[in-house]
């Protein structure tokens, strides 16, 4: 982790609830045996990502905890992509800017 002071609030929650989403969907869908997170804040931008080695097939189609992240993660001018080929994990990247939007 290399975040060494508080963030602007909206991200915070918002990475909070990546994470957390993340978390959730390996324990209860993945079958994961481990699960990475690293967060990093560097050129006024957040990058959190969240990794397993679960069954992967992750879909933000077919549920709205994913889908959700999305539309939070944009609506604070963010990006958010997924890579769940079948058969080896997830992993899910999120950029959060930070510069002038509460700082």
């Amino acid at each position: 982790m290399e975040v060494d002071a508080r963030l602007p609030e909206p991200v915070e929650v918002a990475a909070y609830y990546v994470v957390s989403e993340a978390l959730t969907n390996a324990a209860k869908h993945a079958e994961a045996s481990m699960v990475r997170v690293s967060a990093e804040a560097r050129d006024n931008v957040l990058r959190v990502s969240v990794g397993d080695d679960g069954l992967g097939g992750a879909d933000p189609a077919g549920g709205s905890g994913l889908l959700g992240l999305k539309y939070r993660v944009e609506a604070i001018g963010g990006e958010i992509s997924l890579e769940s080929p079948r058969c080896t994990g997830t992993s899910l990247f999120v950029e959060l800017p930070f510069g002038d939007h509460g700082q």
